[in-house]
């Protein structure tokens, strides 16, 4: 991990710790309105989610609206050789800690990516070109590369926006950004 990227990190999570859980709470409110109104979301046959821990953007509402609209959930689970996989879950309790305390699927049923499914990605920061600084496990960009038409959504604080990103060349890059205050189509150059 490089030493910019460590120290951005650092910068960008005490940001997003000096604002209040009740804008944090509005704020996700609005980004979730935003997830399930989305086209791409709304077709998906197969929603690929996280559960949120901490300070993230929150995916609670998200995740229960999709169990109870009876759409196809799945969350990644992290194995050996920091490798990520998606399983099914059908209920809430599905979930139990894993790596790193967080809530992973217990369930089996490994989740079928299609032309039509949706991954919804954390990160720390982003851009308006897609460009994401995660967490620095690297677990999301080395499980997108098997998937480079898997149709990405980024969702974020809008004070999590930044006009550049010290991006690497394995680097994965989002098609859309959702925030609370704006939605990015991005356009990548073929």
């Amino acid at each position: 991990m490089s030493a910019e990227k460590k120290l951005l990190r650092q910068k960008l999570r005490l940001r997003r710790s000096q604002v209040s859980s009740e804008i944090r709470k509005e704020k996700d409110n609005l980004i979730f309105q935003h997830l399930i109104q989305d086209s791409a979301v709304q077709n998906a046959d197969v929603l690929l989610a996280y559960a949120s821990c901490g300070e993230e953007t929150d995916t609670w509402q998200f995740l229960r609206w999709a169990l109870e609209h009876d759409k196809k959930l799945a969350l990644p689970r992290c194995g050996q050789n920091q490798q990520m996989r998606f399983f099914v879950i059908s209920q809430i309790e599905d979930l139990q800690a894993g790596a790193h305390d967080i809530l992973e699927p217990v369930t089996s049923q490994k989740a079928v990516i299609t032309e039509k499914s949706v991954c919804i990605v954390p990160g720390i920061a982003f851009t308006q070109k897609g460009e994401r600084l995660g967490q620095g496990g690297g677990y999301y960009d080395r499980f997108l590369k098997n998937y480079p038409d898997l149709y990405t959504i980024g969702i974020a604080y809008d004070f999590m926006m930044e006009e550049t990103l010290p991006c690497e060349a394995h680097d994965f890059l989002m098609k859309k950004i959702i925030t609370d205050t704006e939605i990015t189509e991005v356009a990548h150059e073929v």
